[in-house]
């Protein structure tokens, strides 16, 4: 498989929220990233249910096990990191991967999508989640987005998720709770259709900085008494 590259031209808003990224072209790691937990076997995983928290095989002491969510409706999206690895998936359906990063650690992050077939459209998704052993509960990290299976992404819907990014987070979490901050989020586009065609982009591209924090996590996500650190 041909890692996905970086779009050519940037587009986005800086407004101190998502910041609109200007491109270089980002070194695609060759290998894998490497799968944590017994929900991945074989080099591949299976999704967390709704009643399903607790990790039987948990990260070690001074490791941080993360859940990636990803989908793109048609297409391809990789999620790439210099100290992680790459993540890929294409096609229809959700595709869940487990992770582990070491405690007190920061990782670059860049997540690439791209239309399948000119005009076709993507509709990117990616969601990151903590695991707090204490619960055990999981914290929601970032959520990126753009578009859906109606509508594909254009500006509009991008515009749209980084607005609700902006609005949602508390010092670069979603969740107070949690213990991992999302810092230097942006996003570019190469472009697509002329408005007229209905203006739906042929990529998305978001690169964002994970910052895993040392201390433990202990109250349930959301919980009121949680104050960003």
């Amino acid at each position: 498989m041909v890692p996905l590259l970086g779009a050519a031209c940037a587009h986005g808003s800086g407004d101190g929220g998502v910041e609109a990224a200007q491109h270089v072209d980002y070194a695609v790691p060759v290998q894998a990233a490497a799968l944590a937990g017994a929900r991945c076997q074989g080099g591949q995983c299976s999704c967390r249910g709704p009643r399903d928290n607790a990790e039987t095989a948990p990260p070690a002491p001074d490791h941080k096990r993360f859940e990636i969510r990803m989908s793109v409706g048609t297409g391809e999206i990789a999620l790439t990191s210099p100290t992680l690895g790459r993540l890929h998936h294409a096609g229809e359906g959700e595709e869940c991967y487990y992770v582990d990063l070491p405690a007190g650690s920061s990782h670059e992050f860049v997540i690439e999508s791209r239309e399948a077939r000119k005009g076709q459209g993507i509709s990117p998704s990616v969601r990151i989640a903590e695991y707090g052993p204490m619960g055990p509960y999981w914290y929601d990290v970032i959520a990126v987005g753009c578009g859906s299976s109606i509508h594909p992404c254009d500006r509009p819907a991008a515009d749209a998720w980084k607005e609700e990014w902006r609005s949602q987070r508390k010092r670069g979490r979603l969740d107070a709770c949690g213990s991992t901050v999302v810092s230097a989020v942006k996003w570019d586009t190469s472009g697509g259709q002329a408005m007229m065609d209905g203006g739906i982009l042929r990529d998305f591209r978001v690169e964002f900085v994970l910052g895993v924090k040392a201390f433990a996590t202990e109250l349930p996500p959301r919980d009121p008494r949680c104050v960003p650190q």
